[in-house]
């Protein structure tokens, strides 16, 4: 058995919350400064790991553990959907049909 990898879509605003904190808001810019809106979790994995390194993810743990984290905020605050990576192939593929 496969195990399912976990597909993003962001949908940042162009104002943030003010509520929102510093690592969200550091996460939230790398993510838009990538130019891609969808990311397979190892994407994404690699992309917010490569934010710690070069100090645009200001963290002394794991960057991912903090994606994490925040994960669910950003889901309720409507930034951020998850889904299966399959389900949402699918989905393109009945699209582009």
């Amino acid at each position: 058995m496969s195990k399912n990898i976990r597909a993003y879509s962001f949908d940042i605003p162009s104002e943030l919350d003010s509520k929102m904190t510093p690592q969200i808001r550091q996460i939230l810019g790398g993510i838009s400064e990538s130019g891609n809106s969808e990311f397979q979790e190892p994407e994404l994995k690699t992309l917010v790991n490569e934010l710690a390194e070069s100090g645009k993810l200001k963290t002394t743990q794991n960057p991912w553990r903090i994606f994490q984290y925040y994960r669910a905020n950003m889901i309720s605050a409507g930034i951020c959907k998850m889904s299966n990576a399959q389900d949402s192939g699918e989905l393109s593929q009945a699209v582009n049909q």
